[in-house]
């Protein structure tokens, strides 16, 4: 009987998979080949794919606090760092323009969109229920 593994990046909810590996140590050996990581995220270690690796070591521009922003609610809210942006944008992707609509998803629902994992869907809940001021970072 054949198996699959799949492995998840808990930022950006990107897979991985395969039959061939017999564990998950062997999958997770074959993956840093491909640039995937475990990283150490709020006192957890995570999975994180190779892209959001790469965006996770970019230096941020010079003078900027943010990077790339196009500015609104949701990027304000979520925080103007980059899981922030990445969140805002890929909830953006799939129609969820305002705090409004953001407010009426639970974790769960957050991660069956395309492009959010469990990390980021825990930041965004966390984000949306904080007070304001702790939001300014």
């Amino acid at each position: 009987m054949s198996h699959s593994i799949t492995i998840r990046c808990d930022i950006c909810g990107a897979t991985h998979s395969s039959s061939a590996a017999d564990s998950v140590g062997a999958l997770r050996e074959v993956i840093v080949q491909m640039s995937w990581s475990r990283a150490r995220w709020d006192g957890r270690v995570i999975d994180m794919c190779g892209g959001c690796g790469a965006r996770e070591m970019a230096p941020s521009a010079p003078g900027r606090s943010c990077g790339s922003c196009e500015g609104g609610e949701l990027f304000d809210a979520l925080g103007h760092d980059r899981i922030g942006h990445r969140l805002a944008n890929a909830l953006l992707r799939a129609g969820v323009d305002n705090l409004e609509l953001l407010s009426g998803f639970s974790a769960r629902q957050l991660r069956d969109l395309d492009g959010i994992g469990a990390v980021s869907a825990r930041h965004a809940l966390n984000r949306l229920h904080s007070a304001p001021n702790e939001r300014r970072s």
